[in-house]
């Protein structure tokens, strides 16, 4: 076994063909799903059912258009990311169960009880929802771009900087329980990560099974500690403030590895091996490949401090020192050269 059992809240069933094995069981339900996706995928859906393809995540769009489906018998949610999450705040609110398909691991939204939801486009983690089961189809997953897939990567690594904030945290405000053996679980995963790059970047069976097992491992513990603050942390608060500075949705993976990158800097904290193994992976943090301008950057490290407490997120080193003009300038500077960005 990969990683040690945890808990049974997120079962994975592996395999390929698993679209039309899942849906012969199902009648009259809704699936949810991007809508490329779902034109990719419609001739294997069994049965008779009903699709909602998601604009976005807005809480006030779902709101309105959950309405029309009150009559379903189940949920399956089918996409990447935001049809997962859109997925998930459906079932809950119809009060059904929900079976995951994601079709790329650009996140590990499949793997998460809350929902990332948008309000007013703002960030904001909602609900408690678990799966019958996640369905990794081999096929489908390598039907995705590799890049894609690769970024999700990022997401793993966001345990670096996140389980340091978590022991900060225990420290000052005491707000999330602590664990010293799943903040070394932490370090142990890393490890993991580490020596599945090859594979990760590869999208080859192996890659995408040790992934599901880290995104799983991650999963199980927070359901059973009841929060995720050991896997979402400064990265994520930094993440939510620049889709609030650019006023745009990014992709995942790729967005949380450059605010690993930015915030273990900042905490001093294993700096360099994040550097490392974003450049081992492959992940693309650059400017051009984030379609963000230098200024934009900018701003979004020196207004985080306020949007996360404006926002009433979690303590991190993000509120335990301030983040100067000073320090953002130097920063910059070494991100640039890192990335040999002109």
């Amino acid at each position: 076994m990969m990683f040690p059992h945890v808990g049974d809240r997120f079962r994975l069933v592996y395999g390929r063909n698993l679209l039309p094995e899942l849906t012969e069981g199902l009648n009259n339900y809704l699936v949810v799903a991007d809508g490329f996706v779902y034109e990719k995928y419609k001739d294997q859906l069994k049965n008779e059912h009903k699709v909602y393809i998601v604009k976005n995540v807005e809480v006030a769009t779902l709101e309105n258009d959950v309405k029309d489906y009150e009559g379903v018998d189940a949920v399956v949610a089918m996409g990447g990311g935001m049809a997962i999450d859109a997925g998930k705040w459906m079932a809950e609110h119809l009060g059904k169960k929900i079976h995951s398909v994601p079709t790329v691991l650009s996140v590990n939204a499949a793997f998460c009880y809350k929902s990332a939801m948008r309000v007013n486009n703002v960030v904001t983690y909602m609900g408690r929802i678990f799966p019958e089961a996640i369905y990794i189809d081999f096929d489908i997953i390598k039907g995705a771009p590799k890049y894609l897939n690769v970024s999700g990567a990022g997401d793993l690594l966001a345990c670096l900087t996140a389980s340091y904030d978590w022991k900060l945290n225990s420290m000052v405000t005491k707000s999330h329980a602590y664990s010293q053996e799943i903040s070394d679980g932490a370090q142990y995963l890393l490890g993991m990560l580490s020596e599945n790059i090859d594979n990760i970047r590869e999208v080859n069976d192996e890659g995408i099974y040790f992934m599901c097992e880290a995104f799983r491992w991650i999963a199980e513990h927070s359901a059973k500690m009841n929060h995720t603050m050991w896997e979402s942390a400064s990265e994520h608060a930094f993440f939510d403030n620049m889709e609030f500075v650019c006023k745009k949705p990014f992709l995942h993976g790729q967005i949380i590895g450059l605010t690993v990158y930015f915030m273990s800097l900042f905490q001093d904290n294993q700096h360099e091996r994040a550097l490392m193994m974003l450049k081992r992976l492959g992940i693309d943090v650059t400017l051009k490949g984030l379609d963000i301008t230098e200024e934009q950057l900018r701003t979004g490290l020196l207004t985080l401090r306020d949007f996360t407490e404006h926002e009433g997120l979690r303590y991190t080193i993000i509120n335990a020192k301030p983040i100067t003009g000073e320090w953002v300038d130097m920063a910059i500077s070494k991100y640039k050269k890192d990335f040999d960005i002109a």
